[in-house]
């Protein structure tokens, strides 16, 4: 690890007005409750779907087998194409819903032309192991352990405003908003049924965090000059709980339900006397418009108190722990990351069609389906500091589409092109693809 030569400095935080944070929150709760009610409006035929099997449910064998072993050819503007191998086995077994067991893996490298160069820039392998039918039924556990590595990681700093403008110049302009994130982590989610509609959610999620720092880059100016905790190896202990709420017909490729997420989480560290506390909260409702057109909508809310690691702050949701806004699961069109704060909110909504009926390739059934959506985030440096937050509402959004297939009930690949034009490094050209395993939501 390269460590700061510059003289550690303490800048205190201005203390600025309400207003801009107001106003955020103000735009996108007005989404919300305008989804809430359509939702609410099309409770019944929520209620008289959940009756009815879809045609391919009552022909499949309820003691049956999924096992598809593909190459993995994907990828996305931040980090280049994508090459490795994926896999699932899947064992259905009579009325276990959704399935008996899952065991999957994904093993990945990324390549990306960085300064005329073609290189590695980053590494993602990954086990998972879910086994919904624990103790009768009532216990379901999520196990999923990765080892990740990305040289071009990004960190622009904090707040909805945030800028390498005025940084001192280094010996590398390219990385000053760069660094390497490298990790080991295991995380495991218990959902345990209460017998109303809330399972109580326990989570742990256990990792090594070892970033190496670029020379003049953002994070090694933060990190120096305000205290930003993160930059040297430790480990990590999370302990979340909360509750799940899950009434999906399907978990992979849903039509009709709801998924709530909301909890509290706790993290400790063993370097640079890391200790936040974060509660967050993930709606997602599907909402079928007719047989073959879907519309969903999902709002996330996350805050972070506490001396939280960086790499940390452009994330939400203990349980499972995702960028939000920025990348390919989180706002759309906008680089990966890019954003980073301790308050975090962000909408999704989203049309999903899938006009063609199913057929046979080989002895997999196949579903193609088209999406198109927007998407809508705002980070908050602190909500008493927002002076690098900007003084507008600050609404970062995407807007695209494109199309996904489904592999049989547990296997699912997209397509999509995003518009956005927050903070675009790609040559002025704001438009980004997405090539990934599941859907976003």
């Amino acid at each position: 690890m390269i460590t700061s030569p510059l003289t550690p400095r303490r800048t205190p935080l201005a203390r600025v007005t309400w207003k801009p944070l107001l106003a955020g929150l103000k735009s996108l709760a007005c989404f919300f409750v305008l989804f809430a009610n359509a939702a609410e409006a099309h409770a019944e035929e929520e209620k008289s779907g959940k009756a009815a099997k879809d045609w391919e449910a009552s022909k499949e064998d309820p003691r049956r087998w999924e096992f598809l072993p593909v190459p993995n050819i994907g990828g996305n503007s931040d980090v280049g194409l994508e090459l490795g191998v994926a896999f699932g086995i899947v064992r259905f077994y009579d009325d276990a819903k959704p399935y008996k067991w899952l065991l999957g893996g994904v093993f990945i490298t990324s390549f990306k032309d960085e300064d005329g160069h073609f290189r590695t820039v980053q590494q993602f392998h990954a086990l998972r192991l879910d086994v919904p039918g624990l103790f009768g039924g009532r216990v379901r556990i999520n196990t999923i352990v990765n080892f990740g590595r990305n040289v071009i990681a990004r960190w622009n700093g904090l707040g909805n405003a945030s800028t390498l403008e005025g940084l001192p110049p280094g010996p590398d302009r390219a990385r000053q908003g760069q660094f390497t994130s490298e990790q080991v982590r295991l995380r495991s989610v218990v959902r345990v049924k209460t017998g109303t509609p809330f399972d109580a959610a326990f989570s742990t999620n256990l990792r090594y965090e070892f970033p190496s720092i670029y020379e003049g880059s953002k994070i090694q100016y933060d990190a120096a000059h305000a205290g930003i905790p993160g930059t040297e190896p430790a480990f990590l202990t999370t302990l979340a709980t909360g509750f799940i709420v899950d009434t999906r017909d399907n978990e992979f490729a849903p039509h009709r339900g709801v998924y709530y997420q909301a909890g509290i989480g706790g993290t400790v560290g063993s370097a640079e006397r890391v200790a936040y506390g974060e509660t967050f909260a993930s709606l997602s409702s599907f909402i079928p418009l007719g047989n073959k057109l879907t519309f969903f909508n999902r709002v996330v809310a996350s805050y972070q108190f506490g001396r939280v690691p960086f790499y940390d702050l452009a994330q939400g949701n203990a349980f499972l722990p995702q960028a939000m806004v920025g990348g390919d699961r989180g706002v759309r069109g906008v680089p990966g990351a890019r954003y980073a704060g301790h308050v975090k909110m962000m909408a999704n909504y989203e049309l999903r069609s899938t006009l063609i009926p199913r057929f046979r390739v080989l002895r997999w059934k196949l579903q193609v389906g088209n999406t198109a959506f927007l998407d809508l985030g705002r980070v908050w440096n602190d909500i008493n500091s927002s002076a690098s937050d900007g003084k507008t509402p600050g609404i970062h959004y995407g807007v695209g589409g494109g199309f996904f297939f489904q592999w049989d009930r547990t296997s699912v690949f997209r397509v999509e092109m995003a518009y956005s034009p927050s903070d675009h490094p790609r040559n002025g050209f704001p438009l980004s693809y997405y090539i990934a395993n599941g859907l976003t939501f």
